[in-house]
């Protein structure tokens, strides 16, 4: 009988360990940290995302047994078929790729209905408690499909509509043909769109692409992440140091800490240049500080409707070329507007939601005098059509810019 009670013990012992085992397992499935990083450059990007990669492949890279950490790339393009890849450090010290998930050639990037599969693809493959997301391609803010380079209303733009505009600094920006988010055969996805697609919560988005440094893109993502990482200029194609950056991602102990030393690490770079590469912008947005900016803001909307039908979009920084003019500096534009009191109250709220903002004293052609670290939309009562749409956008929605 004892010889049976020892045999009874060893086995509840070993189903104890085993429950143990499996316990730890869950729990550091829910600690994982994934990282996405989707590269939508089935267009004129593609040879600076081969050169991406090669960056990425020089930097840390999370270990080919890491249960706590996984990088994730959705690379697509031109003439391949989108992958999803694993990346991580093997057991030699080399870069390797696992590919998780090839898609038909036939897929656009540029797609919602694709980039929700890519992100639900990357949850089903590595369930993750903590998610990081960085978006790399082409875009334009939070303009409307395809407006950016075919306005609705020709005289927003002071051009015809067969003008040919000759970029002499297309090949090393990220905007000119791009629009929303992503370029891909025509396709773009509406920032709207971008952010309804999302269905679990973000530490960090980084826009690696042109001109989403908005209040309006911001607000936008505020509840789908915890800090937006952008630029209100255009970003120049070569972008941000992922040979460095994904050491300070995964391994950073203070997370606001570490993201305002990757886009410290960017201004650094393109500071340390000459002539038109030293041209950069970068800011990070705190989100939890966007709705006390927004009330901030929509009392001052309220209160000063007559001095904004009189504002001089010349006399504001504008952060575009080709008279583009979408973007214009947000704490500049409200200054011209506000009160005293109420501008006081204004630049403390954005002093809480900016966290880290940085400009060469030139962007290209474009001359930086005063930089808030966020851009935002100038209404003329004249684009009817883009004064509808900015309806749409849940920062005006909250402040009532244009009624």
């Amino acid at each position: 009988m004892k010889r049976y009670g020892v045999i009874i013990i060893a086995l509840l012992a070993l189903i104890a360990s085993q429950f143990a085992v499996s316990c730890n397992c869950i729990e550091r499935e829910e600690e994982r940290r994934s990282v996405l990083l989707y590269i939508a450059a089935n267009n004129s990007l593609a040879s600076y995302a081969e050169n991406c990669i090669e960056d990425l492949a020089k930097g840390y890279l999370p270990a080919y047994n890491s249960k706590s950490e996984v990088l994730m790339v959705l690379y697509h393009t031109v003439n391949s078929a989108p992958k999803l890849s694993r990346y991580y450090r093997s057991t030699k010290g080399e870069c390797t790729e696992e590919i998780i998930h090839t898609y038909d050639i036939s897929s656009n990037s540029a797609d919602i209905s694709f980039f929700t599969q890519v992100i639900n693809d990357v949850e089903t493959a590595y369930p993750s408690k903590q998610h990081g997301l960085i978006l790399w391609s082409h875009s334009t803010g939070w303009l409307p499909e395809g407006y950016y380079s075919n306005p609705q209303e020709y005289n927003d733009w002071n051009l015809s509509p067969r003008s040919t505009v000759i970029d002499p600094y297309a090949d090393i920006v990220k905007s000119i043909h791009g629009k929303s988010f992503g370029e891909d055969s025509g396709k773009e996805i509406e920032i709207s769109m971008l952010s309804e697609a999302l269905q679990q919560r973000y530490e960090f988005i980084l826009f690696d692409c042109c001109l989403m440094g908005g209040i309006e893109v911001a607000y936008e993502f505020k509840d789908k992440c915890d800090y937006v990482l952008f630029s209100p200029t255009e970003i120049l194609a070569q972008s941000f140091p992922y040979d460095t950056m994904m050491d300070i991602v995964f391994n950073a102990k203070d997370r606001e800490a570490g993201l305002i030393r990757i886009c410290k690490d960017y201004f650094d770079y393109y500071q340390s240049q000459t002539g038109t590469y030293q041209s950069a912008t970068v800011s990070i947005v705190r989100t939890s500080e966007l709705d006390y900016l927004s009330s901030i803001c929509k009392s001052i909307f309220g209160n000063n409707r007559a001095k904004m039908e009189k504002v001089n979009p010349s006399d504001i920084q504008g952060y575009f070329r080709f008279n583009k003019h979408w973007f214009y500096d947000f704490d500049d534009y409200i200054s011209r507007i506000a009160s005293a009191d109420e501008y006081a109250s204004f630049t403390e709220a954005l002093s809480r939601a900016v966290i880290y903002k940085a400009a060469t004293e030139r962007f290209l052609n474009i001359t930086i005098k005063k930089y808030s670290g966020l851009s935002t939309y100038i209404p003329n009562p004249e684009y009817v059509y883009l004064n509808n749409f900015y309806k749409t956008l849940r920062w005006n929605i909250a402040t009532e810019m244009v009624k």
